[in-house]
C-alpha cells in the first residue's frame, strides 16, 4: 500500500528543511531527514517513528543515528520533494541500497523543549509480511460472496 506523507513540523531548517516530522494517512510517524537536492528534488531519507521514541529523541535520550540504523519496523523510505512537504509518496528503499552518505553523523542529539507537548500519539508501527498483505487482499476480494453465502445461509 502506498504510503503519502504530510509535513507536521520542521526540527532543523538551514535555507530549507533539514529535518522534520510527517505522518501519513495512517497517522504514523515519520523522521525524514535531507540528503540530498538535484535540480528538480530534494530527497530526504524517511523512517517511521513511534511517539515514544521521537519523545526519547526530543529528550536526548536517542541520537539520530540509533534512530536510522535501528528504526522500529525495520523499514527505510526517500521521498523526493518538489516544494512544500505535502501528499509526497514514499518509495521503500532496501537497507542494502542505503548510501552511507545519506545516514546522519553519529552522536547527533537533538533537544527540544516541551517534548511532549509536540508528540502525537500514533499507533504502533506494524510490518506485515507479504503474505499476511495477500491474505487481507484475498479476504478483501472474497467479502462480497461470504456475506451472500451468510446471507443465503440465514435464509435457509
Amino acid at each position: 500500500m502506498q504510503r503519502i506523507i504530510q509535513h507536521q513540523a520542521t526540527l532543523i531548517d538551514y535555507d530549507s528543511p533539514q529535518l522534520v516530522v510527517a505522518y501519513d494517512q495512517f497517522n504514523v510517524q515519520y523522521l525524514c531527514l535531507f540528503v540530498e537536492c538535484t535540480e528538480t528534488v530534494d530527497k530526504f531519507l524517511c523512517v517511521p517513528v513511534t511517539a515514544l521514541r521521537l519523545k526519547a529523541f526530543y529528550q536526548e535520550l536517542v541520537s539520530l543515528r540509533e534512530i536510522y540504523e535501528n528504526p522500529e519496523s525495520d523499514e527505510w523510505f526517500y521521498a523526493d520533494v518538489v516544494g512544500e512537504i505535502e501528499n509526497i509518496h514514499l518509495i521503500p528503499i532496501a537497507r542494502e541500497s542505503l548510501s552511507e552518505d545519506w545516514l546522519p553523523e553519529p552522536e547527533f542529539y537533538f533537544k527540544k523543549k516541551n517534548a511532549q507537548d509536540s508528540v502525537v500519539e500514533s499507533p504502533p508501527v506494524h510490518q506485515f509480511s507479504k503474505q499476511q498483505i495477500q491474505d487481507l487482499l484475498d479476504l478483501l476480494k472474497y467479502k462480497p460472496l461470504l456475506e451472500l453465502l451468510n446471507q443465503q445461509h440465514r435464509i435457509a
